[in-house]
Protein backbone atom coordinates (compact mmCIF):
# COMPACT_ATOMS: atom_id res chain seq x y z
CA UNK A 1 0.00 0.00 0.00
CA UNK A 2 1.34 3.76 -0.22
CA UNK A 3 1.65 6.59 1.91
CA UNK A 4 -0.65 9.64 2.15
CA UNK A 5 1.47 13.08 2.09
CA UNK A 6 -0.07 13.30 6.10
CA UNK A 7 1.37 10.09 6.97
CA UNK A 8 4.82 11.24 5.11
CA UNK A 9 4.78 14.59 7.39
CA UNK A 10 3.75 12.57 10.39
CA UNK A 11 7.17 10.33 9.66
CA UNK A 12 9.37 13.66 9.08
CA UNK A 13 7.95 14.76 12.92
CA UNK A 14 8.42 12.08 14.80
CA UNK A 15 11.96 11.61 13.27
CA UNK A 16 13.13 15.21 14.51
CA UNK A 17 11.08 14.62 17.90
CA UNK A 18 13.11 11.56 18.21
CA UNK A 19 16.55 12.99 17.19
CA UNK A 20 15.81 16.52 19.75
CA UNK A 21 15.27 14.05 22.60
CA UNK A 22 18.61 11.95 21.53
CA UNK A 23 20.50 15.02 21.20
CA UNK A 24 19.32 16.56 24.55
CA UNK A 25 20.02 13.27 26.41
CA UNK A 26 23.91 12.96 24.97
CA UNK A 27 24.11 16.68 26.18
CA UNK A 28 22.85 16.78 28.92
CA UNK A 29 23.52 13.10 30.60
CA UNK A 30 27.33 13.70 30.57
CA UNK A 31 27.04 17.16 32.39
CA UNK A 32 25.34 15.27 35.05
CA UNK A 33 28.22 13.17 35.71
CA UNK A 34 30.32 15.86 36.09
CA UNK A 35 28.38 17.59 38.59
CA UNK A 36 29.64 17.54 42.21
CA UNK A 37 27.06 18.09 44.84
CA UNK A 38 23.03 17.00 44.45
CA UNK A 39 21.97 20.46 43.96
CA UNK A 40 23.63 21.06 40.71
CA UNK A 41 22.79 17.47 39.77
CA UNK A 42 19.12 18.39 40.73
CA UNK A 43 19.25 21.94 38.02
CA UNK A 44 20.44 20.04 35.71
CA UNK A 45 18.14 17.57 35.46
CA UNK A 46 15.52 20.33 35.84
CA UNK A 47 17.18 21.91 32.72
CA UNK A 48 17.26 18.50 30.99
CA UNK A 49 12.84 18.26 31.78
CA UNK A 50 12.84 21.67 30.20
CA UNK A 51 14.57 20.78 27.03
CA UNK A 52 12.12 17.84 26.64
CA UNK A 53 9.11 19.77 27.45
CA UNK A 54 9.71 22.31 24.95
CA UNK A 55 10.31 19.73 22.24
CA UNK A 56 6.99 17.72 23.05
CA UNK A 57 5.32 21.11 22.67
CA UNK A 58 6.86 21.49 19.13
CA UNK A 59 5.79 18.11 18.30
CA UNK A 60 1.77 18.98 19.54
CA UNK A 61 1.99 22.22 17.58
CA UNK A 62 2.92 20.27 14.16
CA UNK A 63 0.39 17.57 14.57
CA UNK A 64 -2.29 20.37 15.21
CA UNK A 65 -0.58 21.89 11.87
CA UNK A 66 -1.35 18.64 9.98
CA UNK A 67 -4.40 17.86 11.47
CA UNK A 68 -5.57 21.47 9.94
CA UNK A 69 -4.57 20.58 6.59
CA UNK A 70 -5.88 17.15 6.70
CA UNK A 71 -8.97 18.38 7.36
CA UNK A 72 -9.01 21.15 4.57
CA UNK A 73 -8.16 18.39 2.05
CA UNK A 74 -11.06 15.92 3.27
CA UNK A 75 -13.64 19.34 2.68
CA UNK A 76 -11.81 19.99 -0.65
CA UNK A 77 -12.97 16.32 -1.71
CA UNK A 78 -10.06 14.28 -0.50
CA UNK A 79 -10.72 10.30 0.65
CA UNK A 80 -11.02 10.16 4.32
CA UNK A 81 -8.47 7.59 5.82
CA UNK A 82 -11.26 5.11 6.35
CA UNK A 83 -12.94 5.22 2.37
CA UNK A 84 -9.27 5.16 1.74
CA UNK A 85 -9.19 1.50 3.29
CA UNK A 86 -12.37 0.82 2.04
CA UNK A 87 -11.49 1.52 -1.59
CA UNK A 88 -8.23 0.11 -1.28
CA UNK A 89 -10.16 -3.21 -0.47
CA UNK A 90 -11.99 -3.23 -3.34
CA UNK A 91 -8.95 -3.72 -5.46
CA UNK A 92 -6.30 -5.39 -3.54
CA UNK A 93 -6.85 -9.32 -1.98
CA UNK A 94 -7.07 -7.78 1.20
CA UNK A 95 -6.73 -11.15 4.20
CA UNK A 96 -8.56 -8.99 6.57
CA UNK A 97 -11.50 -10.27 4.25
CA UNK A 98 -10.89 -13.78 5.26
CA UNK A 99 -9.81 -13.45 8.89
CA UNK A 100 -12.84 -14.90 11.22
CA UNK A 101 -13.41 -18.20 12.97
CA UNK A 102 -13.67 -21.62 11.53
CA UNK A 103 -16.88 -23.18 11.47
CA UNK A 104 -18.11 -26.87 11.44
CA UNK A 105 -20.91 -28.35 11.02
CA UNK A 106 -21.50 -31.61 12.09
CA UNK A 107 -24.64 -33.08 10.53
CA UNK A 108 -26.36 -36.36 9.72
CA UNK A 109 -29.79 -39.17 9.73
CA UNK A 110 -30.41 -42.04 11.34
CA UNK A 111 -32.64 -43.91 8.67
CA UNK A 112 -34.55 -46.78 8.57
CA UNK A 113 -36.48 -48.36 5.15
CA UNK A 114 -38.74 -51.26 5.97
CA UNK A 115 -39.55 -52.62 2.15
CA UNK A 116 -42.39 -55.25 0.75
CA UNK A 117 -40.61 -56.32 -2.75
CA UNK A 118 -44.09 -57.61 -4.35
CA UNK A 119 -41.99 -59.30 -7.36
CA UNK A 120 -37.92 -59.85 -6.94
CA UNK A 121 -34.68 -58.32 -8.12
CA UNK A 122 -31.37 -58.74 -7.97
CA UNK A 123 -30.49 -59.41 -4.06
CA UNK A 124 -27.02 -57.24 -4.32
CA UNK A 125 -29.42 -54.28 -5.14
CA UNK A 126 -33.17 -55.45 -3.10
CA UNK A 127 -32.50 -52.50 -1.17
CA UNK A 128 -33.58 -50.24 -3.44
CA UNK A 129 -35.02 -49.95 -7.43
CA UNK A 130 -32.83 -50.14 -10.09
CA UNK A 131 -34.91 -50.66 -13.35
CA UNK A 132 -31.73 -52.63 -14.65
CA UNK A 133 -32.00 -55.51 -11.69
CA UNK A 134 -35.63 -56.36 -12.71
CA UNK A 135 -34.91 -59.83 -14.01
CA UNK A 136 -36.84 -60.26 -17.29
CA UNK A 137 -37.04 -63.98 -16.98
CA UNK A 138 -39.19 -65.69 -14.59
CA UNK A 139 -38.44 -66.47 -11.11
CA UNK A 140 -34.44 -65.58 -11.82
CA UNK A 141 -34.28 -64.41 -8.91
CA UNK A 142 -36.88 -66.76 -6.52
CA UNK A 143 -40.73 -66.67 -6.25
CA UNK A 144 -42.71 -63.28 -6.28
CA UNK A 145 -42.49 -61.47 -2.59
CA UNK A 146 -39.45 -60.23 -0.22
CA UNK A 147 -39.12 -58.12 2.77
CA UNK A 148 -35.73 -55.95 3.24
CA UNK A 149 -35.36 -53.81 6.03
CA UNK A 150 -32.37 -51.89 5.94
CA UNK A 151 -30.46 -48.66 7.49
CA UNK A 152 -27.81 -48.94 4.34
CA UNK A 153 -29.68 -44.92 4.01
CA UNK A 154 -28.13 -43.61 7.51
CA UNK A 155 -25.45 -41.05 6.84
CA UNK A 156 -22.86 -38.64 8.26
CA UNK A 157 -20.58 -35.83 7.34
CA UNK A 158 -19.41 -32.41 7.94
CA UNK A 159 -19.23 -28.92 6.63
CA UNK A 160 -16.67 -26.49 7.37
CA UNK A 161 -15.31 -23.30 6.29
CA UNK A 162 -11.56 -22.28 7.56
CA UNK A 163 -9.66 -18.85 6.92
CA UNK A 164 -6.72 -19.26 4.19
CA UNK A 165 -4.09 -16.53 2.84
CA UNK A 166 -6.05 -16.69 -0.38
CA UNK A 167 -9.55 -16.85 1.08
CA UNK A 168 -12.63 -19.14 2.80
CA UNK A 169 -12.01 -22.84 2.26
CA UNK A 170 -14.93 -24.71 2.19
CA UNK A 171 -14.85 -28.53 2.43
CA UNK A 172 -17.45 -31.27 2.82
CA UNK A 173 -17.03 -34.53 4.26
CA UNK A 174 -20.20 -36.73 3.77
CA UNK A 175 -20.83 -40.76 3.38
CA UNK A 176 -23.31 -43.54 3.91
CA UNK A 177 -23.51 -46.87 4.37
CA UNK A 178 -25.06 -48.12 0.67
CA UNK A 179 -22.12 -50.49 -0.44
CA UNK A 180 -20.77 -50.47 -3.74
CA UNK A 181 -18.49 -51.51 -6.20
CA UNK A 182 -16.63 -54.56 -4.61
CA UNK A 183 -19.02 -54.12 -1.23
CA UNK A 184 -22.28 -54.05 -2.95
CA UNK A 185 -25.40 -55.09 -1.47
CA UNK A 186 -23.08 -54.94 2.15
CA UNK A 187 -23.79 -52.42 4.72
CA UNK A 188 -20.56 -50.97 4.44
CA UNK A 189 -18.54 -47.42 4.31
CA UNK A 190 -19.73 -45.85 0.76
CA UNK A 191 -17.95 -42.20 0.48
CA UNK A 192 -19.85 -39.83 -0.81
CA UNK A 193 -18.70 -36.37 -1.21
CA UNK A 194 -14.96 -35.39 -0.28
CA UNK A 195 -14.30 -31.83 -1.31
CA UNK A 196 -12.37 -28.68 -1.17
CA UNK A 197 -13.30 -25.63 -2.67
CA UNK A 198 -10.69 -22.84 -2.75
CA UNK A 199 -12.25 -19.53 -4.28
CA UNK A 200 -13.08 -20.59 -7.76
CA UNK A 201 -11.53 -23.66 -7.62
CA UNK A 202 -12.53 -27.23 -6.45
CA UNK A 203 -11.26 -30.25 -6.42
CA UNK A 204 -12.09 -34.08 -4.77
CA UNK A 205 -14.75 -36.20 -4.93
CA UNK A 206 -18.25 -34.54 -5.72
CA UNK A 207 -21.11 -34.87 -7.47
CA UNK A 208 -20.49 -34.51 -11.59
CA UNK A 209 -20.30 -31.19 -13.03
CA UNK A 210 -22.65 -32.82 -15.92
CA UNK A 211 -25.54 -33.48 -13.17
CA UNK A 212 -27.50 -31.12 -11.91
CA UNK A 213 -28.98 -32.82 -7.91
CA UNK A 214 -31.33 -29.87 -8.03
CA UNK A 215 -33.83 -32.00 -9.80
CA UNK A 216 -33.51 -34.97 -7.94
CA UNK A 217 -36.97 -35.14 -6.49
CA UNK A 218 -38.41 -35.83 -3.24
CA UNK A 219 -38.52 -39.65 -2.84
CA UNK A 220 -36.75 -41.85 -0.07
CA UNK A 221 -35.92 -44.24 -2.32
CA UNK A 222 -32.04 -44.15 -2.18
CA UNK A 223 -31.62 -44.94 -6.24
CA UNK A 224 -33.60 -42.34 -7.39
CA UNK A 225 -34.71 -41.59 -10.99
CA UNK A 226 -33.52 -43.93 -13.60
CA UNK A 227 -32.89 -41.59 -16.50
CA UNK A 228 -31.17 -38.98 -14.70
CA UNK A 229 -27.81 -37.94 -15.11
CA UNK A 230 -26.47 -39.23 -11.53
CA UNK A 231 -22.60 -39.96 -10.80
CA UNK A 232 -20.27 -38.93 -7.89
CA UNK A 233 -17.09 -38.38 -9.70
CA UNK A 234 -13.50 -37.35 -8.67
CA UNK A 235 -12.64 -34.05 -10.71
CA UNK A 236 -10.63 -31.07 -10.29
CA UNK A 237 -13.23 -27.95 -11.08
CA UNK A 238 -13.01 -24.18 -11.93
CA UNK A 239 -16.44 -22.22 -11.95
CA UNK A 240 -16.91 -18.51 -12.63
CA UNK A 241 -19.71 -15.87 -11.26
CA UNK A 242 -21.09 -14.23 -14.54
CA UNK A 243 -23.48 -12.01 -13.06
CA UNK A 244 -25.48 -11.97 -10.03
CA UNK A 245 -27.63 -15.32 -11.55
CA UNK A 246 -25.29 -17.15 -13.64
CA UNK A 247 -22.74 -19.29 -13.12
CA UNK A 248 -20.24 -20.91 -15.59
CA UNK A 249 -18.33 -24.34 -14.31
CA UNK A 250 -15.63 -26.69 -16.67
CA UNK A 251 -14.30 -29.78 -15.06
CA UNK A 252 -11.72 -32.40 -15.65
CA UNK A 253 -13.37 -35.50 -14.15
CA UNK A 254 -12.46 -39.43 -13.88
CA UNK A 255 -12.78 -41.45 -16.72
CA UNK A 256 -15.05 -43.99 -16.58
CA UNK A 257 -14.85 -46.89 -19.31
CA UNK A 258 -16.91 -49.75 -19.88
CA UNK A 259 -17.12 -51.81 -22.70
CA UNK A 260 -19.71 -55.01 -23.45
CA UNK A 261 -18.34 -57.70 -25.34
CA UNK A 262 -21.85 -58.72 -26.41
CA UNK A 263 -21.77 -62.06 -28.69
CA UNK A 264 -18.35 -62.23 -28.57
CA UNK A 265 -18.63 -62.74 -24.81
CA UNK A 266 -21.17 -65.45 -25.40
CA UNK A 267 -18.46 -66.95 -27.57
CA UNK A 268 -15.34 -67.01 -26.11
CA UNK A 269 -15.95 -66.62 -22.49
CA UNK A 270 -12.22 -65.83 -22.01
CA UNK A 271 -12.80 -62.67 -24.04
CA UNK A 272 -13.67 -60.49 -21.52
CA UNK A 273 -10.47 -61.03 -19.86
CA UNK A 274 -8.69 -59.90 -22.93
CA UNK A 275 -10.47 -56.83 -23.90
CA UNK A 276 -10.70 -54.30 -22.29
CA UNK A 277 -12.09 -50.64 -21.76
CA UNK A 278 -9.62 -48.28 -22.16
CA UNK A 279 -9.09 -44.68 -19.85
CA UNK A 280 -6.11 -42.67 -21.52
CA UNK A 281 -8.26 -38.78 -20.92
CA UNK A 282 -10.15 -37.39 -18.27
CA UNK A 283 -13.82 -36.64 -18.89
CA UNK A 284 -14.17 -33.00 -19.74
CA UNK A 285 -17.37 -31.03 -18.67
CA UNK A 286 -18.62 -27.46 -18.78
CA UNK A 287 -22.39 -26.22 -17.34
CA UNK A 288 -23.82 -23.11 -17.41
CA UNK A 289 -26.44 -22.70 -14.52
CA UNK A 290 -29.06 -19.38 -14.43
CA UNK A 291 -30.92 -18.98 -10.96
CA UNK A 292 -34.29 -16.56 -10.89
CA UNK A 293 -37.07 -15.67 -8.72
CA UNK A 294 -39.16 -18.57 -10.83
CA UNK A 295 -36.55 -21.22 -10.95
CA UNK A 296 -33.40 -22.04 -12.75
CA UNK A 297 -32.18 -24.09 -15.40
CA UNK A 298 -29.02 -25.67 -16.41
CA UNK A 299 -27.16 -26.61 -19.79
CA UNK A 300 -24.13 -29.30 -19.55
CA UNK A 301 -22.00 -30.71 -22.03
CA UNK A 302 -19.61 -33.73 -22.03
CA UNK A 303 -16.62 -34.99 -24.29
CA UNK A 304 -14.87 -37.95 -23.72
CA UNK A 305 -12.64 -40.47 -25.01
CA UNK A 306 -13.69 -44.20 -25.29
CA UNK A 307 -11.09 -46.39 -26.45
CA UNK A 308 -10.80 -50.41 -25.91
CA UNK A 309 -7.36 -52.18 -26.30
CA UNK A 310 -6.38 -55.96 -26.52
CA UNK A 311 -4.41 -57.46 -22.97
CA UNK A 312 -1.71 -59.98 -22.74
CA UNK A 313 -1.76 -61.57 -26.15
CA UNK A 314 1.15 -61.00 -28.91
CA UNK A 315 0.72 -59.19 -31.75
CA UNK A 316 -2.41 -57.31 -30.28
CA UNK A 317 -4.21 -55.38 -32.53
CA UNK A 318 -3.79 -51.66 -32.13
CA UNK A 319 -6.91 -49.76 -29.92
CA UNK A 320 -9.88 -48.82 -30.95
CA UNK A 321 -11.58 -45.32 -30.03
CA UNK A 322 -14.90 -43.34 -30.10
CA UNK A 323 -15.55 -39.93 -29.32
CA UNK A 324 -18.18 -40.10 -26.50
CA UNK A 325 -20.19 -36.89 -26.18
CA UNK A 326 -23.61 -35.95 -24.31
CA UNK A 327 -25.88 -32.69 -23.46
CA UNK A 328 -28.19 -32.35 -20.04
CA UNK A 329 -30.84 -30.14 -20.34
CA UNK A 330 -32.50 -29.13 -16.79
CA UNK A 331 -34.77 -26.96 -14.76
CA UNK A 332 -36.80 -26.67 -11.59
CA UNK A 333 -39.78 -24.22 -11.94
CA UNK A 334 -41.21 -22.97 -8.46
CA UNK A 335 -45.00 -23.09 -8.87
CA UNK A 336 -47.67 -22.69 -5.91
CA UNK A 337 -45.99 -22.20 -2.29
CA UNK A 338 -42.67 -24.16 -1.87
CA UNK A 339 -43.99 -26.38 -4.61
CA UNK A 340 -41.40 -27.57 -7.72
CA UNK A 341 -41.68 -29.02 -11.35
CA UNK A 342 -38.44 -30.77 -12.16
CA UNK A 343 -37.17 -31.99 -15.67
CA UNK A 344 -35.14 -33.40 -17.23
CA UNK A 345 -33.69 -34.23 -20.61
CA UNK A 346 -30.25 -35.91 -21.55
CA UNK A 347 -28.99 -37.56 -25.03
CA UNK A 348 -25.73 -38.40 -25.89
CA UNK A 349 -23.30 -41.41 -27.25
CA UNK A 350 -21.21 -43.07 -25.03
CA UNK A 351 -22.58 -41.22 -22.11
CA UNK A 352 -23.93 -44.40 -20.26
CA UNK A 353 -21.94 -44.28 -17.09
CA UNK A 354 -23.07 -40.73 -16.16
CA UNK A 355 -26.78 -42.46 -15.77
CA UNK A 356 -28.11 -43.10 -13.04
CA UNK A 357 -28.72 -46.65 -14.02
CA UNK A 358 -28.50 -48.98 -17.08
CA UNK A 359 -26.76 -48.79 -20.63
CA UNK A 360 -23.26 -49.51 -21.70
CA UNK A 361 -20.42 -46.95 -22.91
CA UNK A 362 -19.10 -48.74 -25.75
CA UNK A 363 -20.52 -52.11 -27.11
CA UNK A 364 -19.74 -54.17 -30.37
CA UNK A 365 -21.26 -53.29 -34.17
CA UNK A 366 -19.70 -54.37 -37.56
CA UNK A 367 -17.18 -56.01 -35.39
CA UNK A 368 -15.54 -53.12 -33.73
CA UNK A 369 -16.57 -51.12 -30.57
CA UNK A 370 -18.92 -47.80 -30.76
CA UNK A 371 -20.51 -45.03 -28.11
CA UNK A 372 -24.11 -46.45 -27.70
CA UNK A 373 -26.59 -43.88 -28.39
CA UNK A 374 -28.84 -43.50 -24.97
CA UNK A 375 -31.51 -40.48 -24.14
CA UNK A 376 -32.94 -40.06 -20.29
CA UNK A 377 -36.22 -38.33 -19.78
CA UNK A 378 -37.41 -37.33 -15.85
CA UNK A 379 -40.17 -35.44 -14.93
CA UNK A 380 -41.18 -34.71 -11.42
CA UNK A 381 -43.47 -32.95 -8.65
CA UNK A 382 -43.01 -32.10 -5.39
CA UNK A 383 -45.71 -31.04 -3.73
CA UNK A 384 -46.04 -29.25 -0.25
CA UNK A 385 -49.85 -29.95 0.85
CA UNK A 386 -48.98 -28.02 4.61
CA UNK A 387 -45.71 -27.35 6.69
CA UNK A 388 -45.82 -31.25 7.81
CA UNK A 389 -47.31 -33.15 4.53
CA UNK A 390 -45.51 -33.39 1.38
CA UNK A 391 -46.00 -35.57 -1.31
CA UNK A 392 -43.50 -36.76 -4.79
CA UNK A 393 -44.54 -37.77 -8.00
CA UNK A 394 -43.28 -38.45 -11.20
CA UNK A 395 -41.14 -40.88 -13.56
CA UNK A 396 -37.59 -41.83 -15.19
CA UNK A 397 -36.78 -43.11 -18.90
CA UNK A 398 -34.28 -44.38 -19.34
CA UNK A 399 -33.57 -45.55 -23.29
CA UNK A 400 -30.97 -47.07 -24.84
CA UNK A 401 -29.93 -47.67 -29.20
CA UNK A 402 -28.67 -50.90 -28.79
CA UNK A 403 -25.97 -52.14 -31.01
CA UNK A 404 -26.18 -55.03 -33.44
CA UNK A 405 -23.86 -57.23 -31.52
CA UNK A 406 -25.02 -57.10 -28.28
CA UNK A 407 -25.98 -59.65 -26.12
CA UNK A 408 -29.58 -60.13 -26.23
CA UNK A 409 -29.59 -59.84 -21.79
CA UNK A 410 -28.13 -56.67 -22.00
CA UNK A 411 -30.05 -53.74 -21.16
CA UNK A 412 -32.19 -51.73 -23.43
CA UNK A 413 -34.38 -50.00 -21.50
CA UNK A 414 -35.89 -48.87 -17.76
CA UNK A 415 -37.97 -47.00 -16.39
CA UNK A 416 -38.96 -46.11 -12.87
CA UNK A 417 -42.05 -44.21 -10.79
CA UNK A 418 -42.81 -43.71 -7.34
CA UNK A 419 -45.37 -41.54 -5.43
CA UNK A 420 -45.26 -41.16 -1.66
CA UNK A 421 -46.84 -39.32 1.20
CA UNK A 422 -44.36 -38.24 3.75
CA UNK A 423 -45.39 -36.52 6.90
CA UNK A 424 -42.96 -34.29 9.07
CA UNK A 425 -43.81 -33.44 12.81
CA UNK A 426 -41.20 -31.25 13.12
CA UNK A 427 -38.33 -30.61 10.89
CA UNK A 428 -36.01 -33.67 11.67
CA UNK A 429 -38.37 -36.19 11.78
CA UNK A 430 -39.46 -37.87 8.99
CA UNK A 431 -42.11 -40.89 8.18
CA UNK A 432 -44.21 -42.07 5.37
CA UNK A 433 -44.84 -44.56 2.67
CA UNK A 434 -43.81 -44.56 -1.49
CA UNK A 435 -45.12 -46.85 -3.75
CA UNK A 436 -42.71 -47.75 -6.59
CA UNK A 437 -42.88 -49.32 -9.72
CA UNK A 438 -39.83 -50.53 -12.41
CA UNK A 439 -40.05 -52.09 -15.47
CA UNK A 440 -37.08 -53.66 -17.84
CA UNK A 441 -36.69 -54.48 -21.14
CA UNK A 442 -33.46 -56.51 -22.64
CA UNK A 443 -31.71 -56.52 -25.74
CA UNK A 444 -33.44 -59.23 -26.90
CA UNK A 445 -36.74 -57.79 -26.70
CA UNK A 446 -37.80 -59.69 -23.03
CA UNK A 447 -38.93 -57.20 -20.20
CA UNK A 448 -39.90 -57.63 -16.38
CA UNK A 449 -41.36 -55.82 -13.83
CA UNK A 450 -41.28 -54.95 -9.94
CA UNK A 451 -43.86 -53.21 -7.53
CA UNK A 452 -42.80 -52.31 -4.30
CA UNK A 453 -44.01 -50.63 -0.86
CA UNK A 454 -41.51 -48.57 1.41
CA UNK A 455 -41.55 -47.30 4.74
CA UNK A 456 -39.38 -44.82 5.92
CA UNK A 457 -38.36 -43.65 9.45
CA UNK A 458 -35.89 -40.49 9.09
CA UNK A 459 -34.15 -38.39 11.83
CA UNK A 460 -31.95 -35.73 11.25
CA UNK A 461 -28.85 -34.92 13.66
CA UNK A 462 -26.54 -31.95 13.98
CA UNK A 463 -24.63 -29.29 15.24
CA UNK A 464 -22.38 -26.33 14.54
CA UNK A 465 -19.02 -25.98 16.33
Amino acid sequence: MGYSSTDHSLEIVMRKATALLFASLLVLSPLSTLAASDTERIQMLEQQLRQQQQVLDAMRQELERLKAGEDSLVQAGTAAPGEQDRARAEQEPELAQTRGDASLNVYGHIQLDAIYDFKRVDPTWESTLRPSTIPTVEDTFGADGNTIISVKQTQFGFKGTTPTPLGEMKSWFEFDFFGTGSDAGDTKFNLRHAWIELGSLGFGQTNSNFMDISIFPNVVDWWGPAGMVFNRNAQIRYSWAVDDSAQFAIAAEKPNGSFNSGEFGEISPGFDDIVKARTRYPDITARWRDDYDWGHYQVAAVLRYLEIEARGIADAPSPENETGWGINLTGVINTVGRDQLKLGLVHGEGIASFFNDGGVNLAPEDNRAEAVPITGVTAYYDRYWSSEWSSSIGFSVNDADPRKQQAADEFDSGVYASVNLLYTPYPELLIGPEFLYGKHEDVGGRSGEDYRLQFTLKHKLGRTF
